[in-house]
């Protein structure tokens, strides 16, 4: 259970049970969920019984992330700086995914 307090108003929330009820935050993070999503999908599934050669190129797939990563932390910088309630929150979680995004470009 995370606690913010803005002023005179206190607002208490569990990470794990949050809803996105912003339309803007939730067309910014549904590309990354997509890929996200695909790629723990396509893992989870075992080996593939396909012909080898026929999926993406691991630089192209790291290219197409790391472009949704950089929309992401750009518009999240955005709406960051926007936000009076939870601003701390947001640049922090910005913050966050940017230095996952650095460290998952070294794994590729």
């Amino acid at each position: 259970m995370t606690s913010v307090h803005a002023g005179n108003i206190n607002f208490k929330w569990d990470p794990k049970s949050l809803e996105i009820r912003t339309l803007a935050v939730e067309r910014l993070l549904e590309p990354l969920v997509t890929q996200v999503t695909t790629l723990v999908n396509t893992n989870s599934k075992g080996p593939s019984n396909k012909k080898r050669g026929r999926s993406k190129k691991a630089h192209v797939l790291a290219a197409s992330v790391e472009q949704a990563t950089e929309n992401f932390l750009e518009k999240g910088d955005k709406i960051a700086k926007e936000s009076q309630f939870l601003k701390e929150e947001l640049v922090a979680a910005v913050e966050d995914v940017r230095k996952q995004g650095r460290s998952l470009l070294l794994f590729i």
